[in-house]
């Protein structure tokens, strides 16, 4: 049976159940990625199928499928004795080392070398060592800042050349599309500084609203350009449809038709898997047609292997690698390098199917023959596309994940260098070779910081390397199973490398349009990491405004960040801290009395006093809520104190209601008092004005932003495509439990439950949800569990009214 695997929103393919596991263990697919199959009512975690679905499920440790390294012996019977000293201890070990001791017996021998840290030591370098050795540049080694403009170049080529010479040049809507197509170019490919871009949103969605415009062209631009998904699909079906009688050449056909294929499995469109496989097969026909027809050229290899292997062709790749790599082929030498790497990384993918996703003790001598073969295979072409091309950094950093599976941290260093001799901030090389030093793999905790400190140490602050300490300290963060929203920031072997890598940064005069950015997550981090003063200095550098985007996916609600700091590092700063820490082990009593306290001292500057009014809001409703009973939950006023509009215009009327205008994605208002994960609300909203039929309306819970996934959301829809349904998902997604219901145009009442991780609801006296497991969500934080009102928009002009709503505590 095949799953289709989506990430974040993004499909990346169709795989059998063992292919799936083997993405797990080796860490290519996370346990909050999506997957469906035929036959399942909706989009699960990856996680609870594998669970559900025999032995090797990854759950919080991933299967072990590296050969595990054992001290150096040199003598047969020790090695012998070392087995059969594991077979007497069966009993304690747990199902992981087995798998890892079989794998290591069918594989290859024994490699040399343990630390007692659990680090490798192989050909007398240890993990920490091949870890920490700096990485090496030279002047002809290439960057992100350097590809740039080659980027810009390839789209412009393919989309704005092409519209300028067989567009369907229209004088009402061709000044609007070509501002469309060089805007879109500019936002992510744009020179340093370019900035006052128009709303590529709203452009998309006039243009697309157009009855004059019909290119193809700028409607896949504007298809991409959407924001709700089943409108991106109906617009890739116009462009693919205008395509069939263009002028343009074929790679922009390409783009379009294979990337609706993968959005219509991204929407769960089932009945339409057959109209799936059409697409991919004309998508094939034009990627070979492209190679041929001059829309790619060989300068073009790197970018197309980029895109089919991890950029946004994955998909496409996954579902028909072995019918891609016959076409590069075919073009003959000048695209030599793009068929190997093709073929390589199919070799890749086949490796793993034959091997299965099973704990290694699971895999038959046959599975383990196949994986041998076919890495083999795949380590031959790889090779070979480096020495034809060492310039280009794919094929060496593809030989790091061959060497994770077959070889060694020695190995996988040495491909490592090759890569970033290449490009010095590819950032899957680091990505893999931080994998590799994992304990589950060749390393430990300590060599996982080191490569970090060795990206940081390179002091290239024109590129994203020294940020990838950043990324290090998450990885051990994750390998350390803390708690969502807990972090080691402010560990003395961590914090004084982070603080050196935020200010080169801040530094680097090539990013000073970026220096805003730079200073906002710099104070977030010093924030969690419980340096005030420095999280003070830094949001000082930008007038006390940070960046909205800095101050999400933390795991905690940082919506009120600027003002605590303030008050933090006030006079009253040793009140507060006092204060937050009843708060935070739950003496809401106690810190509601230093609050009240603190209100009428003298000297308050304004940030403080605005800190100490939200917090006692949101401390009087977490009190009231501790005594049980019925609570009213809607701010009073518009100031909103206590609360956070994120998202739609909001106001309080007269008679108590709450009115939201939708903007384009949705409405979000939440409060900041934490509610904790078992509850009841109950409600009414009036559907005020909708410019179409469609309307949403709801509740977010967790930590409700709308640029993280940390939250979940219940809500009641009328739209077009999906009809009359009540919904409990993750974020908005399509990663949900959902049932019809019968909604009237105007007022609606809900009732909504939430006890022992199950959901109940019911919609006008009609119990729609009873005791439904909600579809799993590790991002969701515990520690922090905030409620408010919200919804999506269906792309229509919305006004809504909140009335009555009450929460109690179970």
């Amino acid at each position: 049976m095949n799953y289709h695997l989506n990430r974040q929103g993004q499909n990346v393919g169709v795989f059998p159940l063992e292919e799936l596991r083997r993405r797990r263990g080796a860490g290519e697919c996370q346990g909050d990625d999506l997957v469906w199959c035929e036959g399942m009512p909706t989009w699960q975690w990856l996680d609870s199928v594998l669970q559900t679905s025999g032995p090797g499920s990854p759950g919080s440790a991933p299967p072990v499928i590296s050969t595990p390294i054992a001290k150096r012996k040199t003598n047969r019977t020790l090695v012998v004795a070392m087995v059969a000293g594991a077979v007497l201890v069966l009993a304690v070990l747990t199902f992981l080392g087995i798998a890892a001791v079989q794998f290591a017996k069918r594989v290859r021998p024994v490699l040399d070398g343990l630390n007692a840290g659990g680090g490798g030591r192989v050909g007398g370098e240890s993990a920490l060592a091949l870890a920490s050795k700096p990485a090496l540049w030279n002047t002809n080694t290439m960057t992100e800042a350097s590809l740039r403009e080659r980027n810009r170049e390839f789209r412009v080529r393919q989309y704005l050349a092409a519209y300028q010479e067989h567009g369907q040049r229209n004088s009402s809507s061709d000044a609007a599309a070509l501002r469309l197509i060089e805007s879109w170019i500019a936002s992510n490919f744009g020179r340093p500084g370019e900035t006052n871009l128009p709303s590529l949103t709203q452009l998309s969605d006039q243009l697309a609203a157009d009855p004059a415009c019909n290119d193809p062209i700028v409607l896949t631009v504007a298809a991409v350009n959407s924001i709700e998904l089943h409108e991106m699909i109906r617009r890739l079906e116009r462009a693919v449809n205008g395509f069939q009688h263009s002028q343009y050449k074929a790679y922009p056909k390409f783009y379009a038709t294979s990337l609706l294929a993968t959005k219509i499995l991204d929407a769960g469109q089932t009945q339409n898997l057959n109209r799936v496989a059409v697409l991919d097969a004309s998508a094939l026909q034009w990627l070979k047609e492209a190679l041929n027809d001059g829309s790619l050229l060989p300068e073009d290899q790197a970018q197309v292997a980029e895109t089919l292997v991890s950029g946004w062709g994955r998909g496409f790749f996954s579902r028909n690698a072995q019918a891609i790599q016959p076409v590069a082929e075919a073009s003959g030498k000048t695209f030599q390098w793009l068929a190997l790497v093709l073929e390589g990384e199919y070799q890749i993918i086949e490796a793993w199917k034959a091997r299965g996703g099973g704990y290694a003790d699971t895999v038959a001598d046959k599975g383990w023959q196949g994986f041998r073969e076919h890495l083999a295979q795949a380590r031959k072409c790889l090779t070979e596309a480096w020495r034809l091309r060492p310039d280009l950094p794919m094929a060496p950093s593809r030989m790091i994940y061959v060497s994770l599976g077959d070889s060694d941290i020695g190995e996988m260093r040495l491909w490592f260098d090759r890569t970033v001799a290449a490009q010095l901030d590819y950032a899957p090389a680091w990505k893999d070779l931080r994998w590799g030093l994992r304990p589950r793999w060749y390393g430990d905790h300590e060599s996982m910081l080191a490569l970090g400190i060795t990206a940081a140490n390179t002091r290239r602050f024109d590129t994203d390397v020294p940020r990838m300490l950043f990324d290090a300290v998450q990885d051990l963060e994750s390998d350390l199973e803390l708690p969502r929203g807990r972090h080691i920031y402010g560990r003395a072997d961590i914090w004084p490398h982070l603080q050196k890598m935020y200010e080169g940064y801040i530094a680097e005069p090539s990013l000073a349009a970026h220096h805003g950015g730079w200073q906002s997550a710099y104070a977030a981090v010093a924030y969690l990491a419980g340096k005030y003063d420095v999280a003070r200095q830094q949001l000082e550098a930008v007038d006390w405004t940070p960046a909205p985007r800095n101050l999400v996916d933390w795991g905690t609600d940082l919506s009120l960040m600027p003002w605590e700091v303030a008050a933090r590092t006030s006079p009253v700063g040793p009140q507060i801290n006092t204060a937050e820490a009843r708060r935070d082990r739950g003496d809401t009593a106690d810190a509601l009395r230093i609050y009240t306290g603190l209100k009428t001292a003298a000297n308050l500057d304004e940030r403080t006093q605005t800190f100490i009014a939200d917090r006692l809001a949101t401390l009087d409703l977490e009190a009231r809520l501790q005594k049980g009973g019925w609570v009213d939950f809607l701010p009073s006023g518009d100031r909103f104190t206590g609360w956070c509009a994120a998202r739609g215009r909001w106001q309080s009327l007269p008679d108590g209601a709450l009115e939201v205008q939708s903007g384009h994605d949705g409405h979000i208002l939440y409060s900041r008092a934490r509610i904790g994960t078992e509850f009841e609300v109950k409600g009414e909203f009036e559907t005020v004005r909708s410019s179409t039929k469609a309307f949403q309306a709801g509740m977010v819970m967790g930590i409700p932003e709308y640029d993280a996934f940390g939250w979940d959301a219940f809500r009641l829809k009328r739209n077009g495509d999906e009809g009359e349904v009540i919904s409990f998902s993750q974020h908005w997604t399509r990663n949900q439990v959902f049932n019809r219901i019968k909604l009237n145009s105007s007022t609606n009442s809900f009732y909504f439950r939430l006890r022992a991780g199950k959901v109940s609801a019911s919609v006008n006296g009609d119990e729609i949800l009873r005791s439904v497991t909600p579809p799993a969500n590790r991002l969701l934080s515990t520690n922090e569990f905030l409620l408010g009102l919200g919804a999506f928009n269906d792309m229509n002009d919305t006004v809504v009214r909140y009335r009555n709503i009450q929460i109690r505590k179970l």
